[in-house]
């Protein structure tokens, strides 16, 4: 079902701008469970044809803009909306030393970050990455700056990251950063936050991935 137009049109009658938050298809190395920041990898054909799917739901909605991270799978996952203007600031929680490594693999190599990221991830620095507060700062800065960029009219369309999406999804709700876990994101999920520029981000609609389900 697409994105009911009353929905959207709510947010705007008060002021917010409509910002319609995608995570990227899935790629070959999500669906071998292994660690993926920056490293820049395509979809494999089941997220190409999650990609459509959701280009077919959302075909004929209005929309102001249509933003993509820099990382391909970003990209090309905002191609089957249209043509994505890329921008920095969006690109998922690098990942450094995991990257590439399986679930096992990676606990086994270091046990100590991983035992400190369960109790609460927020300040755990990844091994040669980033923290998942940096990559929560540098995310809502970026969607500021996109939604200041806009009146409150039609939807801005932003396609991310699982890290990015679900630390900003968050903040939004005025959780810590240790209920990560809560924010479940389903590759190409849908996500519908408003934006005001005194109240700040407001949640609507969460991890709809509707389109998949046929």
């Amino acid at each position: 079902m697409p994105v009911p137009e009353r929905r959207w049109r709510d947010l705007v009658s008060r002021g917010e701008v409509p910002l319609l938050l995608v995570r990227h298809g899935q790629t070959a190395y999500n669906q071998q469970r292994r660690f993926v920041g920056r490293t820049d990898i395509p979809l494999d054909e089941d997220g190409l044809h999650q990609a459509r799917r959701l280009g077919e739901r959302l075909t004929g909605l209005p929309r102001a803009a249509l933003y993509s991270s820099p990382l391909l799978r970003a990209r090309q996952t905002a191609a089957a909306l249209g043509s994505p203007v890329v921008v920095t600031g969006l690109e998922e929680l690098d990942q450094g030393e995991l990257e590439g490594l399986h679930g096992q693999e990676a606990f086994q190599r270091y046990p100590a970050f991983f035992e400190r990221w369960a109790a609460d991830p927020a300040d755990v620095r990844v091994p040669g990455g980033e923290t998942l507060r940096e990559c929560q700062a540098r995310s809502l800065a970026a969607l500021a700056d996109l939604a200041h960029r806009h009146e409150p009219q039609l939807p801005v369309v932003v396609v991310a990251h699982q890290m990015v999406l679900a630390s900003v999804v968050l903040h939004a709700v005025g959780l810590p950063l240790r209920f990560l876990r809560l924010v479940k994101q389903g590759n190409t999920a849908l996500n519908l936050l408003g934006w005001h520029p005194a109240r700040g981000l407001r949640v609507y609609r969460l991890n709809d991935t509707g389109h998949l389900d046929n």
